[in-house]
């Protein structure tokens, strides 16, 4: 793959000390040149044609010397205006130069330093630019990538003073270069976007690689994309009515806010508006969407309380599955997170960005590590995978774009096979063992090895898809487990639970039992019934519920379900409990004259007293979750309590009910 000028040398050196009479003076010439040419452009596609065609020039037929250097002298003649230039001028990829006004170093992420711009594209002379305009600007970017003393390598965002358009694209007068320090094959971000693109994910990045200069000095191989930011050819929406945000736990920058529920961090892209601060009631409306979502979500009434109709759950389902199947590990913060919502429409999740902690990452500069793992993911997320419809609809879009997601190591190859010399000069400059004495002490290499770092993501991704493919094929019953709500002595009805089983294809032979069986203390109110989905889907559910008047205690016991789905059989047990306490009176008070129990919520606490020191106390919602379990340590306690509704304390065989409002 490298045109080798160190074995050309050695050829051309062994032949000019030959003693041999024979020795031939084309073929020193021949190997001259081939190490000259290798030398000067390792890899270089130019420099090897030449090489070879004097080889095959000098193999077809008897010339003399004269004759064979003037056909050097040709080739020669027609190389000189690429060959003398750096290596990196010459991997065939587009040449970014950026000088800044005087020299002038980038220091912080918050002030642009004036720049000259030039792009030059071999390929695609159509793409040149040239900006020599000093308004333009150019400063730091990201979050780890710029504080972290290891990242050698840094992000830029430049920023023309009029509208610019690169590679075609929409004109705009912002752009990113991202460095991708932390990525041993350059592809991390672009196999994510072009999943999006195989997905059709709305407002997806473009991606481009090119060379990078500033002032002078090479930079390494950068990609060249769009910010997240509201404007035609990026996210789309009304700027005004509509918002764009991003969920990251770095957490830096106003306005920004933390959701009652899921306490995500949220900090608003768009609309900008004075005074940029949380406390401008223009942007409450943003609060408002995104609290009423999350509110919804952690609801009791979930999933059937109408929280669809506040989401576009294509475009959820579809973020979800990219960053599961590159496995990045910044949802689970969430970091680097998008979600908008444009004027009069729903909630939609998305662009896709940020992955260089993805593919196997654990953190520690090592990545296609565990592919037999799924990604974690922030509650909020898991949250929606309760939801039997949502669940449905991921397998069903899994098995619609499957052939696009395995289909993938053929464009990684094509990939790779277009930035190879780009790369192996990029990792010359930055290969990530500088980045920390952790990684050289553990690792010692003297370079990295590209194409068996392609052949790791691939065979990463691979077994990683493979594992999804089975593990998003099998049935799964939704909820996995139920506390149903605690009921008073003498209580005479109480609501079903709905278990619904969510499987691809179809199930048969169907079954379900309990445990304890004639001896349970619970029934099932509704046979299991089965219907097909949209897209190859199947749901089949089943109703049960405590038996009607039980005495005061806990009674627990296991829902087993049982059948076929695609040739193999499944078995899946699901654990119930259910508490009845004694009566609660009509106010919310005492139960009985002598229940030592106080409750009262005061600025989001619930205060507690009348607790039975060292022993378990616990909070229920009027659905029966738990809230909240522990020990109490003295007579009294107080918990922060998120959700207005109505609350039972239960301390031993006392109960109070208390309203939070």
């Amino acid at each position: 793959m490298i045109w080798d000028a160190e074995k050309q040398r050695n050829t051309f050196i062994s032949i000019v000390t030959s003693k041999q009479k024979n020795t031939n003076f084309v073929d020193c010439c021949v190997h001259l040149i081939s190490y000259n040419m290798a030398r000067i452009s390792t890899g270089s596609g130019i420099s090897r044609r030449m090489s070879r065609r004097a080889i095959a020039i000098r193999a077809a037929a008897r010339v003399t010397p004269m004759v064979f250097l003037f056909f050097v002298s040709l080739m020669l003649r027609a190389q000189t205006i690429t060959s003398f230039r750096p290596l990196s001028e010459n991997t065939g990829l587009p040449v970014i130069k950026i000088d800044t006004e005087n020299g002038a170093a980038i220091t912080d992420k918050e002030n642009y330093v004036s720049m000259t711009f030039t792009l030059t594209d071999p390929d695609h002379p159509d793409n040149n630019v040239s900006s020599i305009n000093t308004l333009n600007g150019i400063r730091a970017r990201g979050n780890d990538s710029w504080t972290n003393p290891n990242a050698l390598k840094k992000s830029y965002r430049i920023k023309f003073d009029k509208k610019t358009s690169l590679f075609g694209l929409e004109a705009a007068k912002s752009w990113v270069l991202i460095a991708q320090y932390r990525d041993p094959t350059l592809l991390f971000n672009v196999i994510a976007f072009e999943l999006g693109n195989r997905f059709e994910i709305p407002f997806n990045h473009s991606f481009n690689f090119v060379e990078l200069y500033l002032n002078g000095e090479y930079k390494g191989n950068y990609l060249l994309t769009e910010p997240n930011q509201v404007n035609p050819g990026r996210v789309d929406i009304n700027e005004k009515e509509g918002w764009l945000v991003e969920m990251d736990w770095y957490y830096d920058k106003e306005p920004k806010f933390i959701t009652t529920n899921y306490e995500l961090p949220v900090m608003i892209k768009s609309p900008e508006i004075e005074p940029v601060h949380i406390n401008n009631p223009a942007y409450n409306f943003v609060k408002k969407d995104i609290n009423e979502l999350c509110n919804s979500l952690a609801s009791a009434g979930f999933p059937e309380n109408g929280y669809r109709d506040l989401i576009n759950m294509n475009t959820f389902i579809d973020f979800m599955m990219i960053n599961e199947i590159v496995d990045n590990k910044e949802i689970e913060s969430p970091m680097s997170t998008f979600m908008y919502k444009n004027k009069n429409d729903v909630i939609n999740m998305g662009p896709l960005w940020d992955f260089d902690c993805g593919y196997g990452y654990g953190y520690n500069y090592i990545h296609f590590k565990n592919p037999d793992d799924r990604t974690p993911i922030h509650s909020f997320f898991m949250r929606l995978l309760e939801d039997p419809v949502f669940l449905m609809k991921y397998k069903e879009r899994w098995n619609e774009k499957y052939s696009d997601i395995t289909s993938m190591s053929d464009f990684i190859d094509a990939t790779a096979n277009r930035i190879e010399v780009s790369a192996i000069e990029n990792f010359k400059t930055w290969w990530y063992r500088v980045i920390s004495s952790w990684w050289t002490l553990r690792y010692p290499k003297e370079e990295n090895d590209f194409w068996q770092q392609i052949s790791n993501i691939k065979n990463y991704l691979n077994e990683h898809i493979s594992y999804l493919n089975t593990e998003l094929n099998k049935i799964e019953v939704l909820p996995k487990r139920k506390i149903f709500a605690t009921q008073p002595s003498g209580y005479s009805k109480i609501a079903s639970q709905i278990f619904t089983l969510v499987a691809y294809g179809d199930m048969t032979n169907l079954s379900a039992s309990f445990r304890k069986a004639g001896l349970s203390d619970f029934e099932i109110s509704d046979e299991i019934s089965k219907m097909p989905a949209e897209k190859g889907g199947y749901w089949a559910t089943i109703s049960v519920k405590p038996k009607g008047s039980l005495p005061v205690g806990t009674y627990s016991d296991v829902l087993i379900l049982s059948g076929n789905n695609q040739g193999e059989q499944f078995y899946m047990e699901v654990p119930m409990s259910f508490v009845v306490v004694r009566g609660i009176n009509s106010t919310g008070g005492d139960i009985q004259q002598a229940n030592p129990l106080k409750a009262w919520v005061q600025n989001g606490l619930l205060h507690v007293s009348g607790l039975n020191e060292g022993k378990v106390w616990s909070v229920y919602n009027t659905s029966g979750a738990l809230i909240y379990r522990g020990i109490a340590y003295s007579n009294t306690a107080e918990i922060a309590l998120n959700v207005q509704g109505v609350y039972i304390v239960q301390s031993g065989d006392n109960t109070i009910k208390v309203v939070f409002n």
